[in-house]
């Protein structure tokens, strides 16, 4: 609660950079979500779009079990200053902004675009520090969103890396019970020994 008042924007704030951060707090997403998606759909790189899609549902599947079972208000709405932006009275934890930008950005590291992820890890930050300053998201929220972007990268990694292993055994054991064909031996070639004539 501290470190949000330190970082929230209050009345004697500048007003430009209140309207900078407005901004920042919602479009950093969509310029993420349009470079990732470029990059892996000029590369027709199907299974990093699968993951990626596969990732940000168990993001939001997190989130909806965070919200049933241990719902966060969102600062304004817990009496700790104004929103400076118009934003519904739901729960805050974890930010699905930088969720979804961090998932983003931990796609593109693995499939290996070292410069297109730190673009959108950067996106990430400046969302994260743009929904503290106006008032919609507290800190904590954005721990949260890092921790259920990790969790929700490896639990999509793993599960392919399990069904992957699961196939490979199928097929291992598929090809050791096929029943073995018999080898046929090539007839030795009898030379025929050159009769001497008289």
């Amino acid at each position: 609660m501290a470190l949000f008042q330190h970082l929230h924007a209050t009345p004697s704030s500048p007003r430009l950079l209140i309207a900078v951060a407005a901004i920042l707090a919602e479009w950093p997403l969509f310029v993420a979500a349009g470079l990732t998606g470029w990059l892996l759909l000029r590369q027709r790189d199907r299974l990093g779009i699968v993951r990626l899609i596969a990732a940000g549902g168990v993001a939001l599947l997190i989130e909806a079990l965070v919200s049933m079972f241990a719902f966060h208000p969102r600062p304004f709405a817990a009496g700790f200053g104004p929103a400076w932006v118009a934003h519904a009275a739901n729960n805050s934890m974890p930010s699905t902004h930088v969720t979804l930008a961090l998932i983003m950005a931990m796609g593109l590291a693995m499939r290996r675009y070292p410069r297109a992820s730190a673009v959108v890890a950067a996106l990430a930050v400046a969302l994260a520090w743009a929904r503290i300053y106006v008032g919609i998201h507290w800190p904590a929220d954005m721990l949260g969103a890092a921790l259920s972007a990790i969790v929700s990268v490896a639990l999509v990694y793993g599960v392919e890396y399990g069904i992957s292993t699961c196939m490979k055994l199928r097929r291992k054991r598929a090809l050791a019970q096929r029943p073995q064909e018999p080898s046929i031996r090539p007839h030795a070639k009898h030379s025929h020994a050159c009769q001497p004539t008289e």
